[in-house]
């Protein structure tokens, strides 16, 4: 028997808590730099709005002996070991290539079935290998795609903010909706790091205007990804809202509070104060977009306090389209599953109401902040919903009837599952998923395809 002594080991978290102490200045969800307040605060980000409370300090380290024993049997001895140990290597090696082997195989032998999103026997494979090999991420912080003329064949398409991988750079891409192809890329505006709290995009007319966090407003074209003009800017841009009257014109909030009118056609700004169109991103805590508040502020939505007073319901919000409204909320008093109420907004009179979920209500989770996000256009009322254990549905109501156009579950995902936003065309509607975002056709509620990892 052989005594080997070693000088004390520390564990890692002990070494590096000043580093972590550090880290811990800063957003959980985003990682932006925020004040956190003593422990057990309740800070809320204003940057992407994520919520949490603030952890108590960590333990003092425990002391460890200044040296510890390590018994080795001198019938094994370290080469035996050594030898022992790489053929439990080459063992582990043999039987992955032969898995990897097997899986490549049947996907070959089924690579017609794989291009159509089916692989017999495994459901919807193939879209799950497009989205393993894409080359990006879809930035849910840049907020849900935004629809837009672009591509051919008179299918909807899209804009909107990816990372690239690898690098991590922030990239503005404009998607055909036949294929999800892309179209053009414009940027990059920075590494995520650096640009994901200054760059925003909107879509005015046929020009899509894009800041960065070098302080510039950029004009491309819609159609090709054409940079048409830029402008300095005095400051970075903390939030942006699209004119509502059709005119190519975007408000631009600035970090040092020189707001601007920015004419997109002229490559022109105009100091001007906060207009009554264009909501603060971040003032209201009921809102349509979920709790994380992802993309710009929906004009349409508003608070609870505007909608009729139901029997056993207790609205959340409110969305609006022309003379149609539906409130989302929750059953209450009871349990808290959630439910819709569609009334006139005009004179209050309530039109129907309806649980969100379909079928057994027993299934159902109750309402949270993350299930409380919702649509309205062209007469339909979409929102999301969770049952317990099979995942996430969403849903569409006739927003006059309160009659169910579709139920539909969301792609299973491995790991955090639940949607983080999403937004509503008359003809798609695209969820955001952590990472990756999924399409939807709006009037059937059959899934059209997805993007990002």
């Amino acid at each position: 028997m052989t005594l080997v002594t070693h000088k004390p080991v520390y564990p890692t978290w002990i070494m590096s808590q000043s580093r972590d102490l550090l880290l811990a200045r800063n957003c959980p969800n985003c990682g932006a730099s925020i004040d956190w307040g003593a422990p057990g605060a309740r800070i809320v980000c204003r940057y992407c709005g994520h919520a949490f409370d603030v952890p108590a300090a960590p333990p003092p380290p425990q002391p460890f002996p200044q040296q510890r024993v390590i018994v080795v049997a001198p019938t094994i001895g370290l080469n035996a070991g050594a030898a022992i140990m790489r053929m439990v290597i080459g063992i582990v090696g043999v039987v992955i290539a032969l898995s990897l082997a097997g899986v490549m195989a049947f996907v070959s032998k089924h690579s017609k079935s794989a291009l159509s999103g089916q692989i017999p026997g495994m459901g919807n494979v193939g879209a799950a290998l497009s989205s393993l090999t894409s080359s990006f991420l879809w930035d849910t912080v840049g907020g849900p795609p935004m629809p837009a003329a672009v591509g051919t064949a008179g299918v909807e398409g899209f804009v909107g903010r990816i990372r690239s991988r690898p690098g991590d750079e922030l990239w503005v891409v404009a998607f055909e909706g036949a294929k999800l192809g892309q179209v053009w890329k414009a940027g990059p505006f920075g590494t995520y790091s650096e640009g994901y709290r200054s760059t925003y995009t909107t879509i005015v007319g046929r020009d899509v205007v894009v800041t960065d966090y070098r302080a510039n407003v950029h004009v491309y074209d819609l159609g090709t990804g054409k940079e048409a003009r830029s402008l300095k800017l005095s400051d970075r841009a903390k939030s942006m809202c699209s004119s509502p009257d059709g005119k190519a014109r975007v408000w631009i909030e600035l970090s040092d509070e020189r707001n601007v009118l920015f004419d997109a056609d002229q490559g022109t700004a105009t100091l001007m104060a906060r207009p009554t169109w264009c909501p603060d991103t971040w003032a209201t805590s009921d809102d349509c977009r979920g709790w994380l508040k992802r993309g710009p502020s929906l004009p349409t939505c508003h608070g609870p306090e505007i909608a009729p007073r139901v029997n056993a319901f207790q609205a959340a919000n409110v969305v609006e389209d022309g003379d149609l409204a539906v409130a989302l909320g929750k059953k209450h008093p009871g349990t808290a599953v959630p439910m819709a109420v569609g009334f006139d907004p005009r004179t209050k009179a309530v039109r129907w109401e309806q649980p969100v979920a379909s079928g057994d209500q027993a299934s159902v989770a109750e309402s949270s902040t993350i299930s409380i996000m919702d649509a309205l256009s062209n007469g339909r009322f979409v929102a999301p919903y969770e049952l317990t254990p099979k995942g996430w549905h969403v849903t569409a109501f006739d927003a006059r009837s309160g009659q169910r156009l579709w139920d539909a579950p969301l792609q299973p995902l491995i790991g955090v599952d639940h949607p983080e936003g999403f937004s509503l065309s008359p003809t798609r509607l695209y969820v955001m998923r952590t990472s990756s975002v999924e399409i939807y056709d709006a009037k059937t509620g059959s899934f059209v395809g997805n993007l990002g990892m």
